[in-house]
């Protein structure tokens, strides 16, 4: 039977806040913010829209608390 090598241990370059550090500000481009804002308004339309379904076809009757 072989016998298995050891994986190599990561080198200690840097923490994770260094790294993220160094990455450069990268502002939103003009088009991810019209999805972005499109998509919470149509998350927003369809929750409302599955509210007003649920409420209108499976509504729970008065006496049944």
């Amino acid at each position: 039977m072989p016998e298995s090598t050891p994986l190599p241990s990561p080198r200690p370059e840097g923490n994770l806040a260094d790294e993220l550090a160094r990455i450069p500000y990268e502002p939103l481009l003009p088009i991810e913010k019209k999805l972005i804002a499109w998509s919470l308004i149509l998350g927003i339309a369809l929750l409302g829209l599955l509210f007003w379904i649920s409420a209108s076809y499976f509504a729970v009757p008065a006496g049944a608390g």
